[in-house]
């Protein structure tokens, strides 16, 4: 290892530095300075005395890796699977996890909104910290099993994920060792793996060329939880499943009918948490007419029409849509209507006024007609539940002015990674 370097006498970034950690940024990784510029240290934790490899240089900041740590935050735990890239959080204890939510999201809103840092509450913890991952993507190659490595195409292979429901990772050993069994092939094969916590089984899809049928059949054989397999195929083929095609999955009394690809939170704990800030949030406006943008499967439309007139469901995916629609029938839910298509292209055409919009967006936030529209509706109330503190605070910075930030809770709904989810209430000013 190249001796840390703390005070170089060149502008030239070294190999490797030593320096004392002050900040957390969002992404995950914690912030310290060397010679006036930034450095972000993946493995590191605020308050410590590091020593950080680089791995990327830039003029005025760089990036690298903690590879010793002098002295040690108290908030630093063992690591239950080290290096693992997917839970970059996981040597950080979950009382400090859930302060350095808070604190992006205050920093972001902000930097980037003004909202003021007091009107972000404590962020609302996770019922489980672990094995509360209700659905997976796998990637396998040759008889190689796992997820990609950060930022690359590489497998990294997996013997168990300790983030998976424990029925996830049965699954993904009998996937082994169906693979095992088959004859070596150079095609790759994705896996989206869904398990229902209310019942216990597990569905999977498989996407890739090639004849997986057998593969399949020989995984359930190995697999009792695992109720079907099927197969996404572009159309206008299509191929029967082996065995069932759509899980069944409990969400506030409600009954969701789910093919294994269409989006459904991660964490179903957490998702009621999520539930039950949307409608505190909605207050008085809960029992009018509601539009909620970007529904996906319906996941918060459905129990929102418990209380309403009426609640409109806009999503792009029509397979989410037909799967809520299946979920409204099996509920015996009728004052709800599902619009298939983008949010900046409908929003124009509905008609008739709403009391209150809710919107989840994707990462990338609101398309900028989307913005516009919410502006012109001017709903009273906006409840707005994000997956990204960044494009979050771009799209309030519009929004503000003609409404007013009432306040916004950061929800641990990912333990032992820094995604941050909030939802925040907007009243019209």
């Amino acid at each position: 290892m190249v001796d840390p370097v703390e005070h170089a006498p060149s502008a030239t970034w070294p190999d490797t530095l030593e320096l004392t950690l002050d900040g957390i940024a969002q992404g995950g990784d914690a912030v310290g300075r060397w010679q006036e510029r930034v450095v972000f240290a993946a493995g590191g934790i605020p308050g410590e005395r590091v020593v950080v490899r680089l791995r990327e240089r830039h003029e005025s900041y760089a990036r690298g890796d903690v590879v010793a740590v002098l002295i040690a935050s108290p908030d630093r735990v063992e690591p239950r699977l080290p290096g693992a890239s997917h839970m970059p959080w996981q040597h950080i204890s979950l009382a400090a996890q859930q302060r350095f939510r808070r604190q992006i999201l205050a920093d972001q809103l902000a930097k980037f909104a003004g909202v003021a840092p007091e009107l972000v509450e404590a962020t609302a913890p996770a019922s489980k910290p672990w094995a509360y991952r209700s659905s997976a993507r796998l990637h396998c190659e040759r008889r190689r099993v796992g997820y990609y490595a950060a930022d690359t195409r590489l497998i990294t292979e997996l013997d168990r994920d300790p983030l998976l429901h424990p029925t996830l990772n049965q699954a993904l050993a009998a996937l082994r060792d169906a693979l095992a069994g088959e004859p070596d092939d150079d095609q790759p094969l994705d896996v989206t793996l869904r398990v229902s916590e209310a019942h216990g089984y597990c569905i999977a899809a498989m996407r890739g060329r090639g004849e997986r049928r057998r593969l399949a059949e020989r995984w359930r054989s190995l697999c009792p939880p695992l109720a079907g397999v099927v197969f996404t195929v572009p159309p206008p083929h299509t191929v029967p499943p082996v065995g069932v095609d759509t899980l069944v999955e409990e969400l506030d009394d409600l009954t969701f009918l789910l093919r294994p690809t269409t989006f459904f939170q991660v964490n179903v704990a957490a998702a009621t948490t999520l539930l039950n800030l949307i409608r505190a949030g909605l207050g008085d406006e809960a029992g009018g007419r509601l539009l909620d943008l970007y529904c996906g499967a319906g996941t918060f439309t459905l129990p929102l029409a418990r209380a309403a007139i009426q609640v409109v469901g806009v999503e792009e995916y029509p397979g989410a849509v037909a799967d809520a629609e299946r979920s409204a029938a099996v509920n015996h839910v009728s004052n709800v209507r599902f619009v298939v298509g983008r949010a900046e292209a409908v929003l124009s055409s509905l008609e008739g006024d709403f009391d209150a919009i809710v919107l989840d967006p994707p990462r990338r936030g609101c398309h900028p007609q989307v913005r516009q529209a919410l502006l012109e509706r001017a709903p009273r109330r906006i409840v707005y539940v994000s997956c990204h503190p960044a494009t979050l605070a771009r799209d309030l910075h519009t929004l503000i002015g003609s409404y007013t930030v009432e306040r916004a809770t950061p929800v641990d709904l990912f333990p032992q990674t820094p995604h941050v989810e909030s939802v925040v209430v907007l009243v019209r000013s």
